[in-house]
C-alpha cells in the first residue's frame, strides 16, 4: 500500500496562514493590500487581471515566537494523521520545478483540509492550511488543530481567499471564519 500523499496545485500554498498575533496589524495590511490590488488590477470585462499581489509575510515569525516543532507536533498529532509525502507544483508529476517532500511535518486527511508546519531547525518558521471540504468533521478537526497552535502560540489567520483577518483565540471571529469557509 502506497504512502498517504497530498499534492496541491502551487496557487494554493500559502493561501490560508496562521501567523504570530504579534504580527496581526501587518498582515491585516497585507490581505487589504490583496484586496485593493484585485480591484485596482481587474482587467476591463472582468475577466483576469493586469497584475498579480504577491503575498508579504509578516516579519515575525513562529521562529521568532519560539514555537517548536516537537511541541507543534505533539499538539497536531492527537488529532489529524500525518501526511510526510507532501508535493506542490504547476504540471502535473512531471513538473520540474515542483516542490516535492518526502519527510514533510502535513497534517491533515487529504489536499482539502490539512495544516502544513514549515521547520526552521527546530522551531516552526511559517504555518499554512486548506479547508476547501464539504466535510463538517474534518472541518471541526481543522478548527481544533488551529487552538492547538494557538495554545502553543498566540496565532491569528490571515485567509487570502476569504479576505480574513483575526485572532485564533477570539471565538466570535473564529465561529464567523468556519461559517464563511462552510459557505459555498
Amino acid at each position: 500500500m502506497a504512502e498517504p500523499e497530498i499534492s496541491i496545485h502551487e496557487d494554493d500554498e500559502g493561501m490560508r496562514n496562521l501567523y504570530p498575533l504579534a504580527a496581526h496589524k501587518e498582515a491585516a495590511a497585507d490581505v487589504q493590500g490583496a484586496i485593493d490590488a484585485g480591484i485596482r488590477n481587474k482587467v476591463p470585462g472582468g475577466i483576469g487581471w493586469t497584475d498579480v499581489h504577491m503575498i508579504k509575510p509578516p516579519g515575525t515569525t513562529f521562529a521568532d515566537a519560539g514555537l517548536a516543532l516537537a511541541a507543534a507536533t505533539a499538539a497536531l498529532s492527537p488529532l489529524m494523521p500525518r501526511v510526510r509525502r507532501f508535493w506542490s507544483g504547476l504540471l502535473g508529476r512531471n513538473d520540474p520545478l515542483a516542490a516535492q517532500q518526502a519527510d514533510a511535518y502535513c497534517f491533515g486527511f487529504d489536499a482539502t483540509c490539512f495544516i502544513k508546519l514549515e521547520p526552521k531547525g527546530e522551531l516552526v518558521e511559517r504555518i499554512w492550511y486548506e479547508a476547501r471540504t464539504g466535510d463538517a468533521a474534518h472541518m471541526a478537526v481543522l478548527r481544533k488543530a488551529l487552538l492547538a497552535i494557538d495554545a502553543l502560540s498566540p496565532a491569528l489567520i490571515a485567509d487570502y481567499w476569504l479576505d480574513a483577518t483575526g485572532p485564533v483565540g477570539e471565538a466570535a471571529f473564529l465561529d464567523v471564519y468556519f461559517k464563511a469557509l462552510g459557505d459555498p
